[in-house]
């Protein structure tokens, strides 16, 4: 099933560009016949619909593609996803990313795909162009989410945070976690899930059932855990607030990032 694109509401008029909407408007039941591989990862962050715009000129083709999440947190995860750490960063939107062609962005519960696809390449100021009027015309509010202002400034690894909405460091019961890396020690992860207080001492209690009782120690309200597929997991709830240090095997190193995030927290 699909509807019919609002071609005045969605995509600008641009001078000199032909515009073309897109008839067919995927949602969550088709989507795997635009992107077959890649559909899963995208609706793993409540994948709404996506609007899809082609302009040409001659013999250039500038292709927009608007995927709508649910909420500014699934947008950010899955934009964080697919962006790189060495692609060049971009004004347009919260935040976006160019490379050779291509120009994505971040704008409210949208996740803003602009690419060349004709026959010749369009040029980057034009792609730049398309991209800026068609966040205008979006006018989503700006901001990344919340919870990332949690996270301690200092040492924080450029372009490392993310957001994975479901099975986070390969378990299914651990979710909604945000995500940053830091230098020292190198490649540290600290990471934080904000549910309910009752939500969050659910996954505690399910992640210590699944390990044998050897391998879970309690200190000072610090879970410890000796994880045999992630390592050393330091965890510690603060209200609605689940809070994890991992890649690292120094529990001084990882109780003090955690108590760090803890005091912005007050």
């Amino acid at each position: 099933m699909y509807a019919v694109a609002a071609n005045d509401t969605m995509f600008p008029e641009v001078t000199g560009w032909k515009l073309k909407v897109n008839d067919q408007v995927y949602n969550s039941g088709d989507l795997w016949e635009l992107i077959n591989g890649a559909a899963d990862i995208f609706l793993s962050y409540h994948f709404e619909d996506l609007h899809i715009a082609e302009y040409t000129k001659k013999d250039q083709m500038i292709r927009v593609e608007l995927y709508r999440h649910k909420t500014l947190n699934d947008a950010y995860g899955i934009y964080t996803a697919e962006r790189m750490p060495d692609y060049e960063q971009v004004s347009v939107g919260t935040q976006g990313y160019k490379s050779q062609g291509v120009l994505n962005y971040l704008a409210g519960n949208y996740y803003v795909k602009v690419m060349s696809a004709g026959i010749d390449d369009a040029d980057e100021q034009t792609i730049a162009l398309v991209a800026g009027k068609v966040d205008a015309l979006l006018d989503q509010p700006p901001g990344l989410p919340e919870v990332l202002k949690l996270f301690p400034g200092e040492g924080q690894i450029n372009l490392s945070d993310s957001y994975i909405a479901q099975n986070f460091m390969g378990y299914s019961f651990l979710h909604h976690a945000f995500s940053v890396k830091y230098e020292k020690p190198s490649g540290l992860q600290l990471f934080i899930v904000k549910l309910s207080p009752e939500e969050i001492q659910k996954m505690i209690d399910q992640y210590i059932q699944m390990m044998k009782e050897d391998k879970v120690e309690q200190r000072d309200g610090l879970y410890i855990i000796d994880d045999l597929f992630n390592g050393k997991v330091f965890l510690r709830q603060k209200h609605e607030f689940l809070i994890g240090v991992i890649n690292t095997e120094n529990e001084e190193i990882a109780r003090n990032f955690i108590l760090k995030t803890e005091a912005g927290m007050n």
